[in-house]
């Protein structure tokens, strides 16, 4: 526990002084293919759908854990329907993990993707209650990365944590830091995208590509 004790004991400058911490988790790896579709981070009757998960806590709000006052830089979802049981956290994209930080209830497994322009992007998935990944373990969009604590799992250790923390990362040279000690806009829009938009824009553009009545 002495990542906690040191974001609790944290100053001015969170990021830079705490980032160094979480190097030691972080593996420097490419992916070896580039992203070609997209999906929810559920199995869900349709995951092509963004209609087939549910918000329950917005990009950019304040928050009081960890470091109280910092901002919320992903988004807490939950599937909308499925059947009864252990729900599965899956990548939206194929990638490769770098990054299995934290420890419960908020371990976080970070993906790396590749797009195909060459660019590069992140997206993190945490309150995982098992992990099923390692480190530098290329993925694809059916790969379970592992499950989220169940209502009564999530009860025991005190808190909600029986949703996934979302997000959608420009860069990860905080390592997992910014996740819970990003304080300004500035900080925010620096390295995080709104993850549900980013998520319908790339849903939408899968399936206009795929539709067979589409021109041309």
């Amino acid at each position: 526990m002495i990542w906690l004790l040191t974001i609790l004991l944290a100053g001015p400058g969170y990021i830079e002084e705490l980032r160094l911490d979480f190097i030691q988790f972080y593996e420097d790896v490419e992916p070896k293919h580039a992203v070609d579709q997209w999906r929810v981070p559920f199995e869900t009757g349709d995951r092509t759908k963004i209609s087939t998960i549910r918000l329950i806590s917005h990009f950019g709000a304040g928050r009081r854990s960890y470091i109280k006052g910092h901002i919320h830089t992903g988004v807490d979802l939950i599937r909308r329907k499925g059947k009864p049981g252990n729900v599965y956290v899956l990548p939206v994209a194929r990638g490769v993990v770098c990054s299995i930080h934290l420890g419960a209830p908020h371990t976080t497994v970070v993906v790396r993707h590749k797009l195909k322009d060459g660019s590069t992007l992140f997206t993190s998935y945490k309150h995982l209650a098992e992990v099923y990944v390692d480190c530098g373990k290329q993925v694809g969009v059916d790969t379970r990365l592992g499950r989220l604590f169940t209502r009564a799992e999530a009860k025991k250790l005190g808190g909600n944590y029986d949703h996934l923390h979302f997000e959608v990362r420009k860069k990860f040279d905080d390592y997992g830091v910014a996740s819970w000690a990003t304080m300004t806009r500035a900080e925010l829009k620096e390295r995080f995208y709104a993850p549900l938009e980013f998520l319908k824009k790339k849903l939408t553009a899968d399936r206009r590509r795929r539709s067979p009545d589409r021109p041309g």
